[in-house]
């Protein structure tokens, strides 16, 4: 009984945020059930289908290592200046393509290539979604990261038994299913995930600026080359006379040095 409380209590929860945050969630278990599907049995697709030796299976699985926990750095940066959104859908379309070279890939090359496709997929979607739900949930975090990890988990327990049991057929079988998970996520953030809403000095009034309206706060940002700037939006990361004074996820405020 107890079980079945908390479980109608975590979709409870999950109902009560923003549909982009349920989107993301529902993705997030979509994301983990397509790479637990297929990651566990790649080595025994090396080194049994492809007969590749040890010495070239740990190259392919620790490129595609590499190629994901070394380029966080790269996937943050992106997602802070091309939007989450954006980053989220070429992530998962990335994977589905690595996924996919995968399934047909049985050369060195072909497989290297599809390591480190899908490790820059989980590089750029993985902090690019965290990014999104804190903008979109400020006031929630804890209860949306809650729900987020229970689906992530869960969809690291499906996805081998789901791989496990494709695997009865053929590992390309496998590798094609993963694939196709991650293109249909793709298709369905391509339609349904809007930009998440930031917070700019805009939000907050023109006080940031110490004045008392928004005319006398763009004639603030009114020299060159900053014209873009009213007043100092975050895209205007080329004036040197604009510099960050305060930054939380997902949250940038600027002002003038000048």
């Amino acid at each position: 009984m107890s079980e079945k409380r908390s479980s109608a209590g975590t979709f409870a929860l999950l109902r009560s945020f923003p549909l982009s945050v349920q989107l993301l969630v529902l993705n997030q278990y979509g994301v983990n059930t397509g790479f637990y599907m297929l990651v566990p049995y790649l080595s025994l697709h090396l080194t049994g289908n492809l007969g590749l030796s040890l010495t070239i299976t740990g190259l392919v699985l620790g490129v595609r290592t590499l190629s994901q926990q070394g380029l966080f750095l790269i996937g943050g940066t992106a997602a802070d200046r091309l939007g989450p959104h954006r980053v989220i859908i070429a992530g998962c379309a990335l994977r589905s393509v690595g996924f996919a070279v995968f399934a047909f890939g049985t050369s060195v090359p072909a497989l290297l290539a599809a390591s480190i496709l899908s490790g820059l997929a989980g590089a750029l979607f993985n902090p690019a979604v965290r990014s999104y739900i804190a903008v979109a949930e400020p006031t929630r975090r804890a209860e949306a990261f809650a729900v987020f990890n229970v689906f992530a988990q869960a969809g690291a327990l499906s996805g081998p038994l789901i791989g496990s049991a494709l695997l009865a057929v053929d590992f390309r079988t496998v590798a094609i299913a993963a694939a196709v998970i991650f293109a249909a996520l793709t298709l369905a953030q391509l339609r349904f995930l809007p930009p998440p809403h930031r917070r700019t000095v805009y939000d907050d009034g023109p006080r940031r600026l110490g004045v008392r309206s928004w005319q006398t706060a763009d004639s603030y940002c009114s020299h060159s080359p900053c014209s873009a700037c009213s007043p100092c939006r975050p895209r205007c990361i080329w004036c040197i006379r604009c510099w960050p004074v305060g930054s939380r996820i997902g949250k940038v405020w600027w002002r003038c040095s000048f």
